[in-house]
């Protein structure tokens, strides 16, 4: 009895956490196109800028060059650092 209760309880986590499981890889994918977005739109506006304004675009994005590639690779990322890329507060 112990046996079949054991195998039915580890069945349940397995269904349970799937959809979990899931539904975090599709968070990130939303995440890493909407980094990826800004990373096109501060390209941009790097090319327009000199000096010292183009610097600090230059710097935002390699931060934002650097997360999406953690995120791509699987690996944990700070969630300040994507508040504040999101937020735009550099």
């Amino acid at each position: 009895m112990k046996i079949n209760l054991f195998v039915l309880t580890v069945i349940i986590n397995i269904f349970v956490t799937t959809p979990m499981w899931a539904q975090q890889q599709k968070t990130d994918a939303t995440l890493v196109a909407q980094l990826e977005r800004m990373l096109a739109e501060s390209d941009s506006k790097s090319r327009q800028l000199t000096g010292a304004p183009k610097q600090k675009w230059l710097l935002r994005h390699a931060k934002i060059e650097k997360i999406i590639d953690r995120l791509k690779a699987g690996q944990s990322v700070d969630p300040r650092d994507i508040d504040i890329i999101l937020k735009g507060i550099d």
